[in-house]
């Protein structure tokens, strides 16, 4: 037992009395008071926080996002270099194939100027019967002149050497043409040296068959030459001005 204050008079009591014996001060009441007052504890089942659980899965996606981002740039970065490097190989390929072209053209075109210099001046020393060491053997093989220009243009294609010029140009053009299709899809910026060599090798063409096959009059033919020998080199110069700088490539 134990003695307590009691709350309404202040005088000490026992704690087993229901009631102050000296005010009449309930004690049942108040206790059942206190304890309808006390707050209850409240228990949740089946409900379990672990805050430090979902701070390492949130942790764990946030990583994993990281680092799919980062492998997904640097598969970008590696694919975006490996198609850089394959652009750049078929540019410098290209402008390989565009100087081929240009010097297999002008090597034809050389020999078809060559050729179409010496029928003029055969043509013209047979009409005009002018002696010149180079056209005498075929414009006068007997010691004089022959009667007929055509009979000399004839003695001149019949001649071994300008079989084997023509014979050259013919080859020229078999390896010109195969060049021309290696040019006909030309990478990103280098549409307009397409443009160009097709152009080129349209005049190199007209300048190399009229060297195979001449036609026309005297006049008609020279007219001809020299607007197709200059328009060639025109073309040629236009495509070399054109032509861009490879790109440079690593040798490791």
């Amino acid at each position: 037992m134990a003695l307590i204050n009691c709350p309404e008079c202040s005088k000490e009591i026992s704690d087993k009395v229901k009631s102050c014996p000296n005010c009449g001060f309930p004690f049942d009441d108040a206790l059942s008071q206190n304890e309808e007052t006390k707050p209850q504890q409240v228990e949740l089942t089946g409900v379990k926080i672990s805050g430090g659980k979902h701070k390492k899965t949130a942790l764990f996606i946030i990583l994993s996002i990281a680092i799919i981002a980062t492998l997904f740039l640097g598969i970008k970065k590696h694919n975006e270099k490996k198609a850089q490097l394959a652009y750049q190989e078929e540019f410098n390929r290209y402008i390989d194939n565009l100087n081929t072209a240009q010097i297999l053209m002008l090597s034809g075109a050389s020999d078809a100027e060559g050729l179409c210099n010496l029928t003029g001046k055969v043509w013209y020393n047979a009409i005009y019967e002018k002696k010149d060491s180079t056209t005498d053997k075929y414009t006068r093989p007997s010691g004089y002149f022959v009667s007929d220009f055509n009979t000399a243009l004839a003695n001149l294609y019949d001649a071994t050497t300008t079989k084997t010029t023509i014979e050259n140009i013919e080859s020229n053009q078999i390896l010109v043409k195969d060049m021309m299709k290696e040019l006909q899809n030309p990478p990103e910026g280098l549409e307009k040296c397409y443009e160009t060599v097709t152009e080129l090798y349209t005049a190199y063409k007209g300048l190399t068959d009229l060297a195979i096959s001449p036609t026309g009059s005297l006049t008609s033919f020279s007219e001809s030459k020299n607007t197709k020998i200059s328009n060639f080199m025109d073309l040629f110069d236009k495509l070399d001005n054109q032509i861009p700088d490879k790109f440079e490539t690593n040798s490791d």
